[in-house]
């Protein structure tokens, strides 16, 4: 597939769009990367991987991950979910820790936080308590299974303030942004609308009156 320049005109060889826009939503500008597209993939690689980044910093590692039961649904994933590689570690690990109680993936990131009652593993109960010494947790006398005795949301917001809100607003940009680089990818740049040309503006002013009559 080729698309038009809108500088220059030239040709541009999107050779496989389909996967250069998968590629480009797994990693921000991979897919142009792909398309020999240099300079634009390293720009758009380094804006949105730099703005994912800062997020990812300013919350501390907490703000990108996907939560979605009644009464805590994490809206914002829904943009963060414009980059992949945010996605998809977030989408594992939020269904290992609601089924084995504890994240797939190793070091905790991109997992969700702990709600109130929430059944946990025991060795990630114990890893939590020592990197988040608030936390809290109950062995249920029903079942024995071990649960959460606090909301570990809460206790990010405590540790870190509106910073927790500001990452998250980071990250989420960082995700609608690279909706524009998957287009890309997929259709080449936007270009304006193609100028009338003399020969297509219609009937001469005479016959219009005519034809008006």
């Amino acid at each position: 597939m080729v698309a038009i320049s809108p500088d220059d005109g030239s040709a541009i060889d999107l050779r496989e769009p389909a996967r250069a826009a998968l590629l480009s939503w797994l990693v921000p500008g991979l897919g142009q990367l792909y398309q020999g597209r240099r300079l634009k993939g390293w720009l758009f690689m380094t804006a949105i991987v730099g703005c994912l980044l800062a997020g990812l910093w300013i919350g501390g590692g907490r703000v990108a991950y996907c939560l979605w039961k009644p009464g805590a649904r994490r809206l914002e994933f829904i943009g963060q979910a414009g980059i992949g590689s945010v996605a998809l570690p977030a989408l594992i690990q939020s269904w290992s820790l609601s089924t084995a109680g504890r994240p797939l993936l190793p070091g905790g990131w991109f997992a969700p936080p702990l709600m109130l009652h929430q059944p946990v593993a025991q060795a990630y109960a114990a890893r939590l308590q020592r990197s988040e010494p608030a936390l809290t947790f109950y062995r249920d006398a029903r079942d024995n299974s071990l649960r959460s005795g606090a909301d570990q949301l809460s206790v990010w917001y405590l540790a870190l303030g509106r910073f927790f809100d500001v990452g998250t607003l980071y990250v989420t940009i960082a995700g609608l942004l690279n909706l524009l680089v998957i287009y890309d990818a997929w259709a080449g740049p936007l270009r304006d609308a193609e100028p009338a040309v003399a020969g297509d503006a219609g009937p001469p002013r005479g016959d219009r009156a005519k034809a008006g009559r």
